[in-house]
């Protein structure tokens, strides 16, 4: 269970990070913001480039833990779809693929061919996250990850992470609104019960490096 936990916490921050790099960079952040309007409106262009977003962190958490677990690879689970119709029509079923240059190639075709938006997200996705200082060794629950499954919400509070704004409150307050409230969460769950087992929860935007901003 350590071992799950310790992957569950990079996998968190890597999603945290693809979170951080839709917002940060220019090509995807005119995607995530944009209203389609007149003909536009009614392409099925990725049912708008927040669902991608999501899908492509949920993606990530399943690739990634299927990945050192595949006991568990038919049992992660998640809030969206990962079938999209592009603007051609065509039906594309997004996963993470081997490298980041297939990843990029198969996100291309659901971007209507913007190479730069998925070579972007596909370096987010492919990318490990700095390390993440836990200390999971102490952990014993007597439960194999064969009995297990996961549950992703890839960005809860999404209004609020499209919006993007900075909540200013006093230190030791709970923040009811803004760019602060999305959160990427991650539940274990017992499949015989469905019971919680434990959990990881990551605040993107908890800290505003003020050297990039983001």
């Amino acid at each position: 269970m350590a071992d799950l936990l310790r992957l569950l916490l990079r996998v968190a921050e890597k999603a945290a990070n693809v979170a951080r790099v839709c917002r940060q960079e220019a090509p995807l952040f005119q995607l995530l913001v944009q209203e389609k309007t007149g003909d536009d409106k009614n392409k099925k262009f990725v049912q708008d480039f927040k669902t991608l977003a999501d899908v492509v962190i949920q993606e990530m958490i399943r690739h990634d833990v299927g990945a050192q677990f595949p006991e568990m690879a038919s049992f992660i689970h998640g809030e969206e779809s990962n079938k999209f119709e592009n603007g051609l029509g065509e039906s594309v079923t997004v996963t993470v693929c081997g490298t980041e240059e297939e990843t990029a190639t198969l996100l291309a075709s659901v971007l209507d061919g913007d190479r730069t938006a998925a070579s972007l997200l596909a370096r987010a996705i492919h990318q490990d996250p700095a390390t993440i200082d836990a200390n999971t060794d102490g952990l014993t629950v007597p439960l194999s990850p064969s009995e297990l499954g996961i549950w992703i919400d890839p960005i809860d509070a999404t209004s609020q992470y499209i919006e993007g704004r900075e909540e200013v409150l006093e230190e030791g307050h709970l923040f009811p609104s803004g760019l602060h409230c999305a959160l990427v969460l991650i539940g274990v769950y017992l499949r015989s019960t469905g019971e919680p087992v434990m959990g990881v929860i990551n605040q993107p935007f908890n800290y505003k490096d003020p050297a990039s901003g983001g």
